[in-house]
């Protein structure tokens, strides 16, 4: 077995910190924990402020997220930009054994970069639009492998012809749990980004729907292009049949101990989930989950709790009502949350399948 440690390149196309972010930063943590030589290419900003305290080697790469305003010219920025990170990946893989990009977006760069050395895609979204698919096939000639974070993920692109290794994301287990009873006071709550497709607006309309006791935790910061979309859910929580009933709690480091004074949490995406970290870590701490029947959700739930179709208030509001009313079915899926994740999605599991696939490809073992 070859003992050499792997030395990669990493971009990061985007400043911004959601849930790619965070298995990216992960990852990168344990390669430089194993030993790994770690380059990355990140733009300013919290991505690049989280990705700095694993150890890697920093350098400054484009931004190649779309600007507000025109998209044609947003767009067309963003292929200057490309051309620019293609140059930077070129210069650090002449000293590497692999890059790793973790976006959709970053594929141009890729197949333009010609790179002698093998590279790696990490996969985190279930791509739906056709604009992303043709994207994927124009560049899927570059010959990088791609990994998946699930099997939803995976499936649009195996569509195309292209092989994908699945590896889950994982969340860390075992935890503290949440007391083995619901709290007197029922609190209902969702760990998203206040972004339009994860669906807090559908969750808004489901709380006024459950009884005036019920209050609703939102937590989650918002991007500069959804102040807008934050604005209206704030708007809505103020009128006569929310007033008083939901709290804006931003972003938060200690996302589980928010989550343990939770009585159900909820993922109201209506759009597909690649695979919902705040989901494993509410099953993590044992919180019962209310989901939406799409993406890698129904895979991961598994009786932690109850499915409901996508951008139903009715439903999810009888959703959670039933985990609010039934006691025995609440400590049922507080029971197999905890279990689920211990047995399937730990990120223990994770990052070492991550790490032995990523080093027998960059070493060739």
């Amino acid at each position: 077995m070859n003992l050499t440690k792997p030395k990669i390149v990493v971009f990061c196309h985007t400043g911004l910190y959601s849930g790619a972010e965070v298995v990216l930063e992960r990852v990168v943590s344990a390669a430089v924990r194993a030993g790994w030589s770690v380059t990355v290419l990140v733009p300013e900003g919290r991505a690049r402020d989280q990705l700095a305290k694993a150890g890697a080697i920093m350098h400054r790469g484009p931004d190649l997220k779309l600007p507000f305003g025109s998209k044609a010219l947003g767009m067309a920025n963003r292929a200057v930009l490309s051309l620019e990170a293609a140059r930077l990946l070129r210069r650090e893989a002449r000293h590497g054994d692999l890059v790793l990009i973790n976006s959709i977006h970053a594929l141009p760069a890729l197949a333009v970069a010609r790179l002698q050395v093998p590279s790696v895609w990490l996969l985190h979204q279930v791509i739906t639009s056709r604009f992303r698919l043709a994207l994927v096939r124009m560049t899927r000639r570059a010959g990088y492998f791609t990994v998946a974070v699930s099997e939803a993920a995976a499936a649009p692109v195996r569509e195309l012809g292209l092989s994908v290794h699945v590896i889950h994301n994982g969340t860390p287990s075992p935890v503290p749990l949440a007391p083995d009873e619901p709290p007197t006071h029922p609190v209902v709550g969702c760990a998203a980004a206040l972004t339009k497709w994860k669906g807090q607006d559908v969750l808004l309309e489901a709380v006024a729907k459950l009884d005036s006791n019920v209050h609703l935790e939102l937590l989650g910061q918002r991007f500069p292009k959804d102040a807008a979309y934050e604005w209206s859910l704030r708007a809505r929580a103020e009128q006569s049949d929310l007033s008083g009933r939901v709290r804006f709690l931003g972003f938060r480091e200690d996302v589980l101990d928010v989550m343990r004074r939770w009585t159900v949490a909820v993922s109201a995406s209506v759009d597909p989930e690649a695979v919902g970290l705040t989901t494993l870590e509410a099953m993590s701490v044992g919180i019962p989950v209310v989901g939406t029947d799409i993406g890698a959700t129904p895979a991961i739930v598994d009786g932690a709790g109850l499915l409901v179709p996508p951008g139903d208030p009715t439903a999810m509001a009888s959703a959670i009502s039933r985990l609010l009313g039934d006691v025995e079915l609440w400590r049922r899926c507080h029971r197999t949350g905890p279990t689920l994740v211990e047995e399937h999605f730990s990120l223990d599991r994770q990052l070492e399948s991550m790490l032995h696939w990523l080093g027998t490809i960059a070493l060739g073992d």
